[in-house]
């Protein structure tokens, strides 16, 4: 064997000692990391913006069923709006899952009212949303476009739902969704109603809808208290997967206290 072979082959066993350490790390950079199910603690925005008022809220979604079932995510979040047009908020995230409790994100979430459609059939808003990666992975920046229509007792909302990652090793292509609710007003405390979340795609492969998750099912809501234009309100529902849901379905509970909101958001 040459001398030029010997040294050829002492430097690729010296490379693979090298690698081994590496290895780790490389897998961790290499392996996508799985994105949360559409719905659990997540919610249909309104767009209607109170001057003055203010809103605090507890959002839970646990999955039921499947591989995932019992993994959950649970968000607060404090608002108050300073003008008529403008509801800046802070939120927290936090998530369990694979046996492990972890405050996932910090997030600081505004709601913008375009005013001049209120008088259109359809009201226009929109969402925007930086949240603070606790964890390892990049932070993550959301835009919604927010769609209600109100007719007496029922309520339509649509939200268009589009998130990216941003930072280090972050995917740079926007994750395109959805978010959907119609509610009908049964008594002045009730409210009965079904709602949708669901994914659709990237920017860059919008795919078939079953190639991706969406969950749809009933909720209702109904009025604990209210005094003083003070309010409290709790919301449950349960949402069937269909598609690429990686669960049966998903149980979701939201508690909300506001202050001079209007009775419509």
């Amino acid at each position: 064997m040459s001398r030029l072979s010997r040294w050829s082959m002492q430097v690729a066993k010296v490379g693979r000692a090298a690698a081994l350490p590496l290895a780790p790390a490389l897998l961790v950079m290499l392996t996508p990391v799985a994105a949360a199910e559409p719905g659990l603690a997540d919610e249909v925005e309104a767009p209607t913006v109170v001057a003055g008022s203010t809103e605090v809220s507890l959002h839970f979604g646990e999955l039921v069923g499947g591989d995932n079932g019992g993994d959950w995510e649970t968000r607060t979040e404090a608002s108050y709006a300073y003008l008529s047009w403008w509801r800046p908020g802070i939120a927290a995230t936090w998530r369990q899952n694979e046996g492990g409790t972890d405050l996932s994100g910090l997030a600081i979430e505004n709601v913008f009212d375009f005013i001049p459609s209120r008088r259109w059939p359809v009201h226009f808003g929109a969402y925007a949303e930086y949240e603070r990666n606790m964890g390892e992975g990049p932070d993550n920046i959301e835009l919604k476009l927010l769609m209600q229509h109100l007719d007496g007792p029922l309520d339509l909302r649509f939200n268009i739902v589009t998130e990216r990652e941003t930072g280090d090793h972050s995917d740079n292509r926007w994750e395109i969704g959805y978010a959907t609710q119609g509610a009908y007003r049964v008594s002045p405390a009730w409210r009965i109603g079904v709602q949708g979340f669901g994914d659709t795609g990237f920017d860059d492969q919008l795919g078939d809808i079953d190639d991706y998750a969406h969950y749809w099912g009933p909720f209702a809501q109904v009025r604990l208290a209210s005094q003083r234009e003070r309010e409290v309100s709790l919301q449950f529902g349960f949402l069937a997967g269909s598609g690429h849901a990686d669960a049966d379905g998903q149980l979701r509970v939201q508690l909300e206290w506001s202050l001079n909101e209007d009775d419509d958001d």
